[in-house]
């Protein structure tokens, strides 16, 4: 049995339907993080479970428990907020321990939570300061302190780093991790930044428009999209999206892509069998920066390479890596390359592509395409 289920949930206010059928599942010790653009129904999510909203349809069990009715003090579960939360008159120690206070534990209980919390993140020097001493990364551990300190079934956090510049993002992003490492609690956690969602996250669900559209691990909604929003919005730089025609040449299928005033055939490796029916019509070929490089870089032993000349567009260093823009099917692509001597624009170079890693979409439902078909049949959506 699950630990958290969200079944079947609908939120409605007035006549928009804000959330349609989301239904998650996930274990105990999980770290689901619920990813999308802004007003794709993540926090309206979050609140619903939290009990700070109402459920129009559906429901939520946690621990085998239907906790829709429970007032929010009785679900056993602690909330970290976006904008912190904290009560400016009160210590550090004051706001960790208000929630025990509240509940009546006694004095010498709380005051061993509290350091016991407070050693956890490290902010034994800081108890007895206000909030308005603190800056915001030492703000977000004590919001963190007041959620720990409780020992809830959940933790739900709602985008809990956005107020953070970049720097401290990452680096309370990497004390986030550890802690979930360390304390192995349940976690749902709201972000629109994919970078924290995939370096986060045992399980993602990425949400669109108030809908479920993938649900997986990181790695699997990365590598194996469901449809062309999620290829598009997991990973930065996004993945490639190029419009091809599938074709047999000489037995062989392959997908037809226009570059400059030549075409590349570009070996079908991955679900070769589903893209047998699409022969002579058009695709969206997905493939992620990493699987378009230099011939010294291409994964030769894991993948399949196909090799082509191409013109350089634009050249973008990053340090650690060296990304090469050039054009396939009147579109942009970003290769990933080795740093070092880079290719100017203007100049052809050589493009190692890893086919095995080249994905497939039908450009009218945007559902990858992943199962056999009649070559006149229209492909249905891709399940969540």
């Amino acid at each position: 049995m699950s630990f958290l289920h969200i079944d079947d949930v609908h939120k409605h206010f007035g006549e928009t339907h804000v959330l349609k059928g989301i239904d998650i599942e996930i274990d105990k010790g999980d770290f689901l993080v619920l990813v999308g653009p802004s007003g794709c129904g993540k926090s309206t999510l979050l609140n619903m479970i939290a009990g700070l909203d109402t459920i129009s349809e559906g429901e939520l069990r946690l621990d085998g428990r239907r906790i829709n009715e429970l007032h929010p003090s009785r679900r056993d579960i602690a909330m970290v907020f976006q904008s912190y939360a904290l009560y400016p008159s009160m210590s550090v120690a004051g706001n960790i321990g208000f929630g025990l206070e509240m509940r009546k534990v006694p004095k010498a209980e709380r005051r061993a939570a509290i350091q016991r919390v407070a050693e956890l993140l490290q902010i034994e020097n800081l108890l007895s300061r206000k909030p308005g001493q603190l800056s915001g990364g030492q703000r977000q551990r004590v919001a963190m302190g007041r959620a720990l300190v409780r020992d809830p079934q959940l933790f739900l956090f709602d985008e809990p780093l956005s107020n953070l510049d970049a720097k401290l993002r990452v680096d309370m992003r990497t004390e986030i991790k550890q802690l979930h490492q360390r304390l192995g609690t349940t976690i749902v956690y709201v972000t629109h930044d994919q970078i924290e969602a995939m370096t986060l996250a045992t399980r993602i669900a990425v949400m669109r428009g108030g809908e479920l559209q993938q649900l997986g691990t990181p790695q699997a909604v990365y590598d194996d999209p469901n449809n062309l929003f999620v290829a598009g919005f997991m990973g930065s730089p996004s993945m490639n999206l190029v419009p091809a025609r599938i074709a047999d040449r000489d037995g062989k299928l392959v997908a037809l892509v226009e570059a400059g005033e030549t075409t590349l055939a570009l070996p079908i490796v991955r679900d070769r069998e589903a893209l047998e029916g699409w022969c002579n019509r058009q695709v969206m070929l997905g493939l992620r920066p990493e699987a378009i490089t230099d011939p010294t870089s291409a994964n030769r032993d894991g993948g399949e390479i196909f090799e082509a000349d191409l013109e350089v567009e634009l050249v973008e260093p990053t340090g650690a890596d060296l990304y090469v823009v050039t054009r396939l099917g009147g579109i942009s692509v970003n290769a990933r390359m080795r740093p070092g001597s880079p290719p100017q624009p203007g100049e052809d170079t050589r493009f190692a592509f890893d086919v095995s890693r080249m994905v497939a979409f039908d450009p009218e439902s945007e559902a990858r395409i992943r199962t056999a078909v009649d070559a006149d049949a229209p492909v249905q959506a891709a399940s969540a």
